[in-house]
């Protein structure tokens, strides 16, 4: 049907543009108009009373809406734009719409597809950011113009939990990364639904949509194979696990960008032994995953700078973010085969030197002595299961889960012949797949290392305290450079006091002016947890009647 331009409307307004108020280019000269001369107008023009009054609210509220008018001037019944270039706008805007088949933009700048060139799809999501950013902050009440259903898939292997590269360009100060999964499309819904005509997109563009939130599983499984190359059912296997309170944003993708009301429903994944080793090839394959721990999660950036989109897990737990993300059960499609502090394991601290595992106070060596390479495979391993900075070289891929991918002979072959060395003992300590990818096999928590690696001091603060510090020392690999780190933990004075006797080779019962009622528990509780926060197993030893700082554990200059 041919389009019908309106005569008696085109006059009114153009007989409106003439009337508009004009302002200086320079100063602050300007002209009021009041608004019941243009109704006036638009009367004389031949619009009844009733259509004047309604086009001169629809103009107001226009220009109102775009910032034009003086408020001062308007509150008084009087038109006066704010500046030149207030009004340029003005008369623009009106020009246009008082001329048939004129349009301030081509005809084909808002078509959607990805034929449209980058910088166009940029320019609109600059200016809907501005808007709607604007408008958000002028009227905090403010509704979302777009509802979105998004279906995240929370995945752990061990303390780390998988994300995706966002599908948006990088932009600067913009978060990078975000949970598996995404955004429901009408592509989601079956043949049958979508018959069901247009009435399917006003059931969707509400938050609590009964219709999204039946088919948001089919938009999980596409987005899984999609982002990560996984298949449902061969590879994993899903349940929801929470659906978080609906959340608001100026936020979007490109150009789908505008003040978005979300309606988050999180998945749990249980992977196959089939899906773990494809989740893997992923990873080693490509650049647009990463693995964050849940504390890095609750923090506003990584150290590595990288950053996470989860600003409606934030708003949504508030402080508890860590909390709820380690209630997660784990991905994994195995478990540890060894677990339990019992059988905690210190790596050896140099070459000839043999595993130690078992309680603390009874630990014995389980090992026999290990070649080079495979000793500095085997720290590395560790090293990795611990979370600890690697700077790893070309020839290895670190991925989730302490994982690590073998890129070259090399360190095939020495992961084959750590491999043979261990099967020979009771310590099935390394797990291989495909004969590529390798890890230790034992609870992270439980993998200690030797006490020659670290190095202490005590710092006397007097009355206030004092400091330990721990440092464990870097390793270099061919196949990475493993970071040394330092642990700087304040303590109370009588804490330092216990330490600096048994620096000594005191018992602390014997020092003067020492409270040393249950002193090891007060060692226990104030300390440890630090301490093996870096990887050594303990600091004191107390065994044979004697009682002293672990053996091996230097002093620090």
């Amino acid at each position: 049907m041919a389009r019908r331009d309106n005569p008696s409307l085109a006059h009114a307004l153009e007989v409106a543009g003439r009337h508009l108020p004009l302002h200086a280019e320079e100063g602050t000269l300007r002209e009021a108009l009041a608004e019941g001369d243009l109704i006036a107008a638009f009367v004389k023009a031949g619009l009844n009373a009733d259509a004047a009054v309604l086009l001169v609210a629809l103009l107001r509220r226009q220009f109102e809406a775009l910032a034009l008018l003086d408020r001062v001037e308007l509150a008084a019944g009087r038109w006066a734009f704010v500046s030149f270039p207030a009004a340029l706008l003005g008369h623009s805007l009106l020009e246009s719409l008082a001329t048939p088949g004129q349009t301030m933009l081509p005809p084909e700048y808002w078509e959607q597809g990805d034929h449209r060139p980058a910088e166009v799809k940029e320019e609109q999501r600059r200016l809907l950011h501005r808007i709607e950013s604007e408008r958000l902050r002028q009227n905090p009440a403010a509704r979302p113009v777009r509802v979105v259903h998004v279906a995240w898939a929370v995945i752990r292997l061990g303390q780390r939990f998988l994300l995706h590269h966002r599908e948006d360009r990088d932009r600067p100060g913009e978060k990078s990364h975000v949970l598996p999964g995404g955004r429901l499309n009408p592509g989601d819904l079956p043949a049958a639904v979508l018959a069901q005509g247009l009435g399917l997109l006003r059931q969707l563009a509400v938050v609590d949509s009964p219709l999204a939130d039946v088919h948001l599983d089919t938009t999980l499984i596409r987005e899984l194979t999609e982002e990560l190359g996984l298949r449902h059912g061969a590879d994993y296997q899903f349940a929801r696990w929470q659906r978080l309170p609906p959340f608001r944003q100026v936020a979007g993708a490109g150009n789908r960008h505008a003040y978005t009301e979300y309606a988050f429903q999180l998945y749990t994944l249980r992977l196959t032994p089939a899906g773990e080793v494809h989740l893997l090839e992923r990873e080693a394959e490509t650049d647009t995953l990463a693995w964050f721990s849940a504390e890095e999660l609750s923090a506003p950036r990584r150290a590595d700078g990288t950053s996470a989109y989860v600003d409606a897990l934030h708003a949504a737990w508030g402080a508890d973010v860590a909390r709820q993300l380690e209630s997660v059960p784990d991905s994994a499609a195995t478990t540890w085969a060894i677990t339990g502090e019992t059988r905690m394991i210190d790596l050896p601290a140099a070459l000839g030197v043999p595993i130690v595992q078992g309680k603390t106070g009874k630990e014995k060596p389980v090992s026999p002595t290990i070649a080079e390479a495979e000793w500095q495979l085997l720290t590395l391993l560790g090293w990795h299961a611990r979370g600890f900075a690697i700077r790893a070289g070309d020839s290895l891929r670190l991925l989730g889960g302490g994982w690590a991918r073998l890129a070259d002979d090399q360190a095939q072959k020495a992961a084959h012949a750590l491999f043979a060395t261990l099967q020979g003992t009771d310590l099935p300590l390394l797990e291989m797949r495909d004969a590529h990818y390798l890890r230790l096999s034992i609870e992270p928590g439980l993998v200690m290392f030797g006490p020659e690696l670290f190095a202490y001091a005590l710092d006397d603060a007097g009355s206030d305290g004092g400091m330990l510090r721990l440092e464990r020392n870097s390793v270099a690999t061919p196949w990475g450079d493993l970071s040394g780190e330092t642990l700087a933990k304040p303590i109370k004075r009588n804490t330092l006091l216990i330490l600096q006797a048994l620096e000594r080779c005191e018992y602390p019962e014997s020092v003067s002016g020492v409270n040393a009622a249950s002193w090891e528990k007060n060692l226990r509780d104030q300390i440890l947890p630090a301490v093996q926060q870096i990887g050594l197993r303990k600091l004191w030893v107390t065994e044979s009647k004697s009682v002293t700082l672990a053996a091996g554990v230097r002093r620090l200059r």
